[in-house]
């Protein structure tokens, strides 16, 4: 896994996309679960948080869209 960062580009920017590429191939959550033991409802909680973050975004993007 590797991010090219272009001449042009801030360092933040591909920092930014290195991290979106480890949360999208699931790299520390398997790291995570390897080392350690996540009980289930660490796991449920998780879900739930996740989804509410979701949940909260379409809210929001359909608010904005209204106006």
């Amino acid at each position: 896994m590797s991010v090219i960062v272009h001449p042009s580009e801030n360092i933040d920017s591909a920092l930014k996309r290195l991290h979106r590429e480890v949360l999208r191939e699931k790299i520390l959550e398997t790291y995570r679960n390897k080392n350690f033991r996540i009980r289930e409802s660490a796991v449920d909680a998780e879900k739930r948080r996740a989804w509410a973050k979701t949940k909260r975004r379409r809210r929001t993007a359909s608010r904005r869209a209204r106006n």
